[in-house]
């Protein structure tokens, strides 16, 4: 990429690595950065804290952010949430991700992954999805295909066509090398670039701090909640407060109870 930006792309791109420990995220770091890999990562290695550099390529930045992995050993699950919320509440300052790379080995998927991306989107909520792009490491050794990855029931929210998820083979391969080494992180970014237009189309480029504080709140919600109540109720609580606040008393018989009759039915197919 040289020369002078097109008006849709972003000079600065903001990306977020998130994901299960040792599945790869400070190896995809140091591609992105261009670091050169011939070893892979020791298998006691954990991100613990949140790192951040930066990369020029062509005439665009790129800002990565690598967050502690889901179900850390070295720390509790509400230690690792706290820490990722706080890189979120940093990187809001500069505007918030553009992207999050939800960094996944391309393997058979266990029942810890399935628990590691609940979690995140527990952290994130349901926006989430649109500022997500599912990275496979170790792509060197398989390649999933759309139907594969569509075969896995806890990704299919993510995936939107072939452009919302990418593969990546971070060390020395022998199938994975130079030239093709450079293309996977030019695809990968134009990619992102792609899904960064797609969400400007929505008036919501980024994931921001105020997004982030709904998805706390209603994580609350749910934390506070009576053992009995229903997904309907959670939400229908969570729903009349906002909208107490913003359209005032009179209005909140009517929104409420449209929005309960909405939640009830989502309940009886659920």
């Amino acid at each position: 990429m040289s020369g002078t930006l097109p008006e849709s792309i972003e000079p600065k791109l903001m990306i977020m690595l998130v994901g299960l420990t040792r599945d790869g995220r400070t190896s995809v770091m140091n591609t992105l950065l261009g670091i050169d890999q011939k070893h892979g990562p020791s298998p006691s290695s954990q991100t613990t804290e949140c790192k951040m550099a930066t990369v020029q390529r062509g005439d665009q930045e790129l800002v990565i952010i690598d967050t502690p992995g889901v179900l850390n050993n070295k720390k509790s699950e509400e230690e690792v949430k706290k820490d990722i919320a706080e890189s979120i509440t940093n990187a809001a300052l500069d505007g918030g991700p553009h992207v999050f790379l939800l960094v996944m080995r391309a393997k058979h998927f266990s029942e810890k992954d399935k628990d590691a991306v609940e979690i995140i989107q527990q952290i994130f909520g349901d926006e989430f999805k649109d500022y997500t792009l599912v990275l496979f490491t170790r792509g060197g050794r398989h390649v999933p295909t759309y139907k594969e990855v569509m075969e896995v029931d806890f990704l299919k929210k993510f995936i939107h066509g072939d452009h919302s998820f990418h593969s990546f083979e971070n060390n020395a391969c022998k199938n994975v090398k130079g030239e093709e080494k450079e293309k996977q992180v030019s695809d990968l970014v134009e990619k992102i670039n792609k899904m960064v237009v797609k969400n400007r189309k929505r008036n919501a480029a980024r994931y921001t701090s105020k997004m982030l504080e709904r998805a706390q709140e209603i994580q609350k919600e749910m934390e506070m909640s009576e053992p009995n109540d229903t997904k309907a109720d959670i939400v229908c609580k969570t729903v009349e407060k906002f909208v107490t606040g913003v359209v005032g008393e009179p209005w909140v018989g009517l929104v409420f109870g449209i929005v309960k009759s909405a939640m009830e039915k989502v309940d009886k197919y659920a």
